[in-house]
């Protein structure tokens, strides 16, 4: 069955401990999601643009939009950008993800920078998720770390040291195989409390039925409430092109972005939150 696309303005956010997150799809032609995130600690924002190349038996999806982190108590500005990642098994056997290459996190306020290498599993390689990150101050390398980007990080230490464990990932639930591999905070993420339900935009992704459907094991109506959906979107867009009217995404725009390959990059334009307290949303396509 072919995956649940998000619908061009599609949206999702969520409001938890001081954290506030706000993502839309932003184009369907490429498919672009912008996204942006903050707290009393920091900013993040960044957008999925990218590429792909299909291998036949498997594909390989490259980013090329930057991830930005902003720590404002420090006036730190970190960006970087995700490596490339290889999905296997799409036409026989299980289906992998193995991240390769390498990945720089650059400290814009101070020059400080990470190489973060993503190691291939080979003959000698125990894991395909090895990674080693090198920190430097200039052109001196200040502090190793290695470990599995899907489990765990340590930094190294003096010949004779047991090395720093700085992350672990969290035990998955039980059976966690059975359902995508999803860890206990995705799980929940589709959830729709009734206090939270009026809050939301109508465009906001917990209120697509199509989904909702297919989590509650309902799959043939899922499937073909989905073909619903994309077929209406193809008729709005017929509408938009036959009145010259150009498509405009609510909360982002494509703003320029000195770190960007592109130049530019999709920025959060403000006013959601505001919207949400006052409970006026502006008008947006019906998308469901």
């Amino acid at each position: 069955r072919k995956p649940f696309n998000p619908l061009l303005g599609e949206t999702y956010e969520m409001v938890e401990h001081g954290f506030r997150f706000i993502a839309e799809k932003v184009s369907h032609h490429p498919p672009v999601m912008a996204c942006y995130a903050d707290a009393p600690a920091y900013r993040f924002w960044q957008d999925s643009s990218g590429k792909s190349k299909f291998w036949g038996k498997s594909m390989e999806i490259i980013q090329t939009s930057h991830v930005h982190v902003e720590l404002p108590q420090h006036a730190d500005h970190y960006t970087w950008a995700k490596p490339s990642a290889l999905v296997r098994g799409l036409i026989a056997g299980p289906r992998t993800v193995d991240f390769t290459g390498e990945m720089t996190i650059v400290n814009h306020a101070t020059g400080d920078r990470c190489a973060v290498v993503f190691k291939e599993a080979g003959l000698f390689s125990s894991s395909a998720d090895e990674v080693e990150c090198r920190l430097f101050r200039g052109a001196t390398c200040d502090r190793v770390l290695r470990g599995c980007w899907s489990s765990h990080l340590r930094r190294e230490r003096a010949p004779g040291q047991h090395p720093d464990t700085l992350w672990t990932a969290a035990a998955q639930p039980a059976n966690a195989e059975q359902y995508y591999g999803f860890n206990y905070f995705t799980m929940r993420l589709n959830d729709l409390p009734a206090p939270l339900r009026p809050l939301l935009p109508h465009t906001d992704t917990r209120l697509r039925p199509d989904q909702r459907a297919y989590e509650e094991g309902r799959v043939e109506e899922a499937e073909a409430v989905k073909h619903e959906l994309e077929e209406a979107q193809r008729a709005r867009k017929r509408r938009r092109d036959e009145a010259g009217v150009q498509w405009a995404a609510k909360w982002f725009a494509l703003s320029d972005d000195p770190y960007s390959p592109d130049g530019a990059s999709w920025q959060y334009r403000g006013g959601y939150w505001a919207a949400r307290a006052k409970h006026d949303f502006p008008p947006a396509d019906q998308l469901w």
